[in-house]
């Protein structure tokens, strides 16, 4: 997981961004993007994990699906106050019905990188070439958040982050479920749009929320 990094550090790259994303696919609620910048200067010189505390941490960062919530939880909360810089970008509901979700990718990515307190030297992403930014200033990595620690470091405080605001949104719309599936498309969250209808926070133009509003 610090292969990426430490290629980097070795020449003389210190500060790294590690951008993901989470909620490209379900049918409601946002899409959030997390640029994270860890401390490669600690990462790179702890010798034993064992008698390293932050180094027990650091060494159970990985992609955020393969985390149950209870450690997603932990290691969110780790990596924000260990992180020598972290920011979000939340993209609405409304806004991917507007734009698509390819430019709304392309926005959230740069703006959390562009909300970062640290200048990143160097950009990796999980797969998305980002266009307002060079392309020998980033390295785009397929499934990125299994492979490299800040990217996957990102993938947790983002899905952390849209998680909590489903589940603050589920005591508004309650009928959905959005605590339990997150948005996402379940056989119960579509019977329950069949049920109820939609709500503002469904995005109208993914499917099958799309077609089901011709029927409703």
């Amino acid at each position: 997981m610090l292969e990426f990094e430490k290629n980097l550090f070795n020449k003389g790259i210190r500060y790294v961004a590690g951008v993901d994303e989470v909620g490209r696919g379900p049918l409601a609620g946002p899409m959030v993007a997390c640029a994270v910048i860890l401390d490669l200067d600690k990462l790179l010189t702890i010798n034993d994990v064992s008698d390293d505390w932050d180094a027990s941490y650091y060494s159970q960062i990985t992609d955020s699906k393969k985390l149950s919530p209870k450690k997603r939880d932990l290691l969110e909360e780790f990596i924000k106050n260990k992180a020598i810089s972290f920011s979000l970008a939340e993209i609405s509901n409304r806004k991917l019905d507007e734009i698509g979700i390819a430019e709304a990718t392309q926005i959230s990515f740069f703006d959390s990188i562009n909300g970062l307190s640290t200048k990143p030297n160097h950009i990796l992403t999980d797969s998305y070439e980002i266009k307002k930014i060079t392309k020998d200033g980033q390295t785009n990595i397929i499934r990125g958040d299994s492979k490299s620690i800040s990217i996957a470091a990102a993938s947790i405080v983002a899905k952390v982050y849209r998680d909590n605001l489903m589940i603050e949104h589920s005591g508004k719309h309650p009928e959905y479920g959005f605590e339990k599936h997150k948005g996402y498309g379940t056989k119960a969250h579509i019977d329950a749009i069949h049920k109820h209808g939609i709500c503002p926070l469904h995005r109208k133009s993914f499917e099958p929320v799309k077609t089901l509003l011709k029927i409703l």
